[in-house]
């Protein structure tokens, strides 16, 4: 593979990224030179597109669209289809990635609070921070309106991408470095870790993470995996049978569980909140689920990772490894997502899918036993800077 798309949110480094990438790789980059070829396929003054260029489309253009708008949105799935068949190209934003459809590409985007990307921009720019705060609420918002109007509201969606990145979290460095060397040798040496204890946890959609993949990726980096065994633990600290604990394991509590002190919800939180930590002190480990990037969000050299895939992966492997039928199958992963979104809603506050909850969100389903490798040469370099 030897095409790859860079979307990005504003101040978040995605051009960047984009840049050193090709440049590490010999890869032509494409950002505002696509339009112009776009233009060209069209045969249309470059200014034309210009206009349009991943800004927010007016109502009235929303309720009927403009021929300017198709030539526009064709002019690109020419230009971009053209520059993937020629191959070794990076290309930067404006939906590049929905653009490019089946083809083989290496889908990247690049995330960031935004707080932390104002004040990166402000830096970088020299501006106040108001005037940063405005410019990136403005650019987000023409974005996610141009987004939505030429590729509609699936277009927001985390599994068309292989690797979302949290650049408040990872250095752009590293993510630049890891893609390299997961392209040319993915198997090749990991970087030596520093001083600090090595923690990293895995949450995961069912059907996302094979039961193979926390162990295999323990063994890449030479680490302990815990999953089934932390249940197990909890359920000798809480005096209760494994039977009894799986009921509200990673579930939302009802309304008597959540208001009442001391019940079997609030002392299952508080286990395996100091199971966690412990294991956590020790370092080595990898914790599978149950909150983990919450309970350790402060814990020093913890790394967070989510696992994701596209729904029609997700099935196929809920039923082949449960052997179950695709209704069922379908009614168990959407159950499974309900209940771990309220889980995390009702225990921390957060959206259990947001990336940027953790370092880094990669896509099993795209890049199969590639995912392993990407997760441990990230990790490890996360691992060995200070």
């Amino acid at each position: 593979m030897n095409v790859f798309t860079v979307s990005r949110e504003y101040g978040a480094g995605g051009g960047e990224a984009a840049r050193k990438l090709a440049d590490a790789l010999g890869c032509e980059l494409l950002d505002r030179e696509l339009l112009r070829q776009a233009a060209a396929v069209e045969q249309l003054p470059d200014a034309d597109l210009e206009r349009l260029d991943e800004q927010a489309v007016s109502r009235s253009g929303r309720l009927r669209r403009d021929p300017l708008h198709e030539k526009y949105i064709h002019g690109l799935t020419e230009a971009a289809r053209q520059a993937a068949a020629r191959g070794n190209v990076v290309l930067v934003g404006r939906g590049t990635h929905q653009l490019l459809g089946e083809e083989e590409a290496f889908h990247l985007r690049m995330v960031a609070p935004r707080d932390w990307r104002v004040a990166r921009m402000a830096e970088r720019e020299g501006w106040t921070r108001e005037q940063a705060l405005a410019h990136c609420q403005e650019v987000d918002r023409t974005r996610d309106r141009f987004v939505r109007y030429f590729f509609g509201p699936d277009a927001a969606r985390l599994d068309q991408y292989d690797l979302i990145v949290n650049t408040s979290r990872v250095r752009i460095d590293d993510v630049v470095s890891s893609i390299v060397q997961l392209f040319r040798d993915p198997e090749g040496g990991l970087e030596s870790p520093g001083g600090g204890p090595r923690v990293l946890t895995l949450s995961r959609e069912l059907g996302a993470g094979d039961t193979g993949f926390a162990p295999t990726l323990a063994s890449r980096l030479g680490m302990w995996a815990h999953d089934r065994e932390l249940l197990e633990q909890q359920a000798l600290r809480l005096g209760v049978s494994e039977e009894e604990l799986e009921k509200i394991d990673e579930q939302p509590p009802g309304l008597f569980q959540r208001l009442m002190p001391g019940s079997l919800y609030h002392r299952y939180l508080n286990v395996v909140g100091q199971l966690m930590k412990e294991l956590a002190g020790r370092g080595n480990v990898i914790l599978v689920g149950r909150g983990g990037s919450r309970l350790l969000a402060d814990q020093p050299g913890a790394f967070h990772v989510r696992l994701i895939a596209a729904p029609e992966v997700r099935v196929r492997r809920v039923m082949e490894h449960r052997w179950m039928r695709e209704g069922a199958a379908r009614q168990l992963i959407d159950e499974t997502d309900a209940r771990r979104h309220r889980f995390f809603e009702n225990a921390f506050g957060v959206d259990w899918s947001d990336p940027l909850q953790y370092h880094i969100t990669v896509n099993t389903g795209r890049l199969g036993p590639s995912a392993v490798d990407l997760v441990a040469l990230l990790a490890s370099r996360y691992w060995a800077r200070p």
